[in-house]
């Protein structure tokens, strides 16, 4: 069996981050990787479970219209959209990350883009690998546990940016808005001008 390092690495930073958050904490403070480094190694590759689940959805299992008939999109259609939410998602964090870095001060944190990348990217990962639930709307209920990463950013503030313990829960609340609001743009974007022709596309087909 072929082995990847690199794979082998991100498999092993995922697990320890959500099952020994405060631990895994310490370790990220005291890495030197930074933004671009972890968008490619760490963001990009995670955030592509989402996407190929949905063009699995789209393409090869589609849904069923109301006469019973099941509908599929052509592959092209569904991989195009897939490439398309890809590269809007990865424009979203870098935003997020930027957004975040600019609140630092008024939360008493230090403002660091490289450490605002650790908490905005890291905390994502309970929603990429959740993602995966994108290939069924019935295991789309399952997404909500993805708020689990409310839960990491909130561990890794202090430890990462030095949020004073008394303003960590605001500085919380405000990520989560903040990525709500960006992803939310993002995604009426993306669903109205990609994925919604290709649905129309596929119940007229």
């Amino acid at each position: 069996m072929i082995k990847c390092p690199l794979m082998d690495k991100l498999f092993e930073r995922v697990k320890a981050l959500l099952l020994k958050p405060r631990k895994t904490w310490g370790v990220i403070k005291g890495e030197p990787a930074g933004v671009a480094e972890l968008m490619v190694n760490y963001a990009a590759p995670l955030a592509l479970i989402p996407v190929v689940a949905r063009v699995i959805n789209l393409a090869l299992i589609g849904f069923q219209l109301p006469g019973g008939h099941v509908t599929r999109a052509p592959l092209l259609d569904a991989l195009f959209g897939g490439v398309v939410s890809f590269i809007f998602h990865l424009a979203g964090l870098l935003a997020g990350i930027w957004v975040i870095n600019w609140l630092a001060p008024y939360c008493e944190s230090k403002p660091d883009l490289k450490g605002a990348a650790q908490i905005v990217l890291y905390s994502m990962t309970p929603v990429w690998i959740l993602g995966v639930c994108a290939v069924s709307p019935i295991l789309g209920l399952l997404q909500i546990f993805g708020l689990y990463g409310i839960y990491l950013a909130y561990l890794g503030l202090p430890v990462i940016i030095g949020t004073p313990p008394e303003r960590v829960p605001w500085f919380t609340l405000l990520l989560f808005i903040t990525s709500l609001a960006i992803g939310l743009v993002f995604n009426v974007v993306v669903d109205s001008a990609v994925y919604g022709p290709i649905i129309i596309r596929m119940m007229v087909y």
